[in-house]
């Protein structure tokens, strides 16, 4: 019958462990597949133009935010906890064991069960505050790390797309290149074009299909960080170049120092100083005793022959705040209400002077596109057609066809240049100025 019961227990045990794992494999298959379906191809053109789509995309994927949100967890709970009475304490004992023979138990031991409460004067009303103000600062933190996120992964898109582009100029000058050295090594092996001449063709191409191998290491290594700041295939396919300009409307009138306060950092760092300064008055409130209020039961078989006393007892405790007061805890959380006051003050400063520099850096980039596209590339175009009809009927050399070409494509590259430098100043406004974080607060 023993055997048969211990079969039947470890059966049971076994059915239960096959159920635990199966549904442990069930939940972790239905989290891959759910971080997979998450993931997914990310498509550049549409994140881009698109910021509520890659918050949303990021809050799901990205581990940084990931751990930002469980801070927010915690500090809620925290926070619920200051607002729990404490647990009340059950005592009991046993007293008046007889030791002596001829003493019987009944008539010398006594029972004394209790049970006691802490009654708080004055410190769960600062205690709960400063949780509060905790949870605030968390999820203050929490914005701050999807908007750091969002910057992130917008900046890598953008590397990748103006690498891609880049690459694409450089490929096309190469073939380019190719065709011209193609048709003018029949023309070399004519005699009628001088060797010199021909070698300068073939040392323009190498120096392109250099810079080509260099680009596509470059775009690989963007594709790449692409792909790990998104957690998914970062697909290029339809984004343009019109994309860099368009992306990250800012107004210039909405770029003041007067938008630097409402940073989730410093509205955060703001959270922790206010909860410092209500842990100081926390500490000064330890100069008001607890008081601990008990009430009991107590049989007393020793005051009687005729038989047990039972009996009420009621006791209150109190601690005599003699030479600790939190006099030193409360200098110690005002200490640390001014260290993250003086914090700010710092991260406030810094935010102004590089919310300027990027200011200036805008207007002088603006500036410089605005007369690339308007005078600079079509003039370098019509030049490059002009020497190209010109070097095709022998009018000018080989050398001065060699120049305008090159001074061609380094002007496309140069204006791809400065839009890519100016949407990375673009992407810092939005950082130092917060505008992240109040898209986020705004779409909430």
């Amino acid at each position: 019958m023993f055997r048969k019961n211990v079969f039947v227990m470890c059966l049971r045990a076994r059915v239960a462990f096959l159920g635990v794992s199966l549904l442990a494999g069930t939940c972790l298959q239905s989290s891959a597949a759910y971080a997979a379906d998450a993931a997914g191809n990310a498509v550049v053109h549409d994140l881009l133009g698109q910021p509520g789509e890659l918050r949303k995309r990021l809050a799901q994927v990205s581990p940084q935010v990931g751990a930002a949100r469980a801070r927010v967890v915690q500090a809620r709970a925290d926070a619920s906890t200051t607002r729990l009475l404490p647990n009340p304490v059950l005592d009991a004992s046993l007293s008046g064991i007889p030791l002596n023979s001829g003493v019987h138990f009944g008539d010398s031991s006594n029972w004394n069960v209790g049970v006691s409460e802490l009654i708080e004067l004055g410190k769960r009303g600062p205690r709960q505050e400063a949780a509060d103000l905790r949870s605030r600062a968390a999820q203050s933190y929490y914005t701050g790390a999807l908007a750091e996120r969002v910057g992130d992964a917008r900046l890598a898109m953008a590397n990748a797309l103006h690498l891609m582009l880049r690459t694409a100029t450089l490929e096309e000058s190469m073939h380019d290149a190719e065709r011209a050295t193609a048709l003018e090594r029949v023309r070399y092996e004519q005699k009628a074009l001088a060797g010199m001449d021909y070698d300068r063709l073939l040392l323009e191409l190498e120096n392109l299909e250099a810079a080509v191998a260099h680009s596509r290491a470059d775009y690989q290594a963007a594709i790449a960080d692409c792909n790990a700041v998104l957690l998914g295939s970062c697909d290029l396919s339809s984004a343009r170049e019109e994309d860099l300009n368009s992306a990250l409307p800012l107004n210039p009138t909405a770029s003041t120092s007067a938008d630097l306060g409402q940073r989730p950092d410093v509205q955060g760092n703001l959270a922790e100083r206010d909860a410092a300064q209500r842990d100081a008055e926390l500490a000064r409130r330890r100069k008001i005793p607890d008081l601990s209020l008990r009430i009991g039961y107590v049989r007393d078989n020793t005051q009687s022959p005729n038989g047990a006393v039972d009996a009420l007892s009621v006791g209150v405790m109190m601690p005599l705040p003699i030479a600790d007061r939190g006099q030193h805890d409360a200098a110690k959380a005002l200490s640390r209400a001014q260290e993250l006051d003086q914090q700010r003050s710092a991260t406030l400063l810094g935010a102004q002077a590089e919310l300027a520099g990027l200011l200036r850096r805008r207007e002088a980039l603006e500036h410089t596109l605005g007369r690339l596209e308007r005078d600079s590339l079509p003039r370098a175009k019509s030049v490059l057609e002009s020497t190209q009809q010109a070097y095709d009927h022998g009018g000018i050399s080989l050398t001065d066809f060699l120049l305008a070409r090159r001074s061609y494509v380094s002007l496309r590259l140069t204006l791809l240049e400065q839009r890519y430098e100016l949407f990375t100043v673009r992407n810092d406004l939005y950082r130092v100025l917060g505008l992240d974080a109040r898209g986020y607060e705004n779409a909430r």
